[in-house]
Formats: C-alpha cells, structure tokens, sequence
C-alpha cells in the first residue's frame, strides 16, 4: 500500500465514557496529511464570531472519518448517538471536550485554531 503513513488518528476518551459502555471515541483524519487549504475557514475575514465558529465546524466535521459519540444538548438518560456523516451542525452538538481536542489536533499542525 502506498501513501502517507498515518493518514487516519483515533482520539479515545475514556472520562466520558460510562462504564462497560462502547468507548467514546472519534476517528479522524490526520491534520499532519492533510492539505493546508483544506484546514483552513472558509469564512470572510469580517466575519462575525458565530460566522467564524461554525467555519470552524465545518472543518472538524470534514476530518470526521467515524465516532461514537452522542447528542450532548440532549438532557434525556438515553442521549441519542449521532449518525454519520459528520456535519458542522453535528458536530456543534459534541462536548467541548472533544471539540476541543480535535481542534488542538490542527493547532499542532497549523499553529492557530480552528
């Protein structure tokens, strides 16, 4: 097989998990294989917060190969899973946590933030 060694991460979290549940996890695509353009906003540069935020979505949504993760704005015992594939609006709906993280996987390549 040729190509780039390590095209595909896996962010586990394991505090979020509950117990002898199926791991929290999201499988991303790796941000150190991935074009530059493709990690960049596609938001005007005068766009507002909420303009740029959702941008930022949209790229992190991008990434989304695979998860197991579920409807964090959702307050029933039984939070829905969220369905593939990953959208900015899905996206929205994961804890910071993860968001975060996914984030800091391009900060670590790119030198900003989503």
């Amino acid at each position: 097989m040729a190509g780039y060694a390590n095209r595909v991460i896996t962010l586990d979290f394991p505090d979020l998990t509950e117990p002898d549940a199926e791991p929290i996890r999201v499988v991303m695509r790796n941000p150190k294989t991935v074009p530059s353009q493709e990690l960049m906003p596609d938001a005007p540069d005068n766009a507002t917060t909420s303009e740029a935020f959702q941008a930022g979505l949209a790229i992190l949504a991008k990434l989304v190969i695979g998860w197991h993760v579920y409807d964090a704005t959702s307050l029933d015992d039984d939070q829905p899973p969220l369905p593939l594939p990953a959208t900015a609006e899905l996206v929205a709906k994961l804890p910071m946590e993860i968001q975060n993280r996914m984030a800091a996987e391009i900060s670590a390549v790119t030198g900003a933030g989503v």
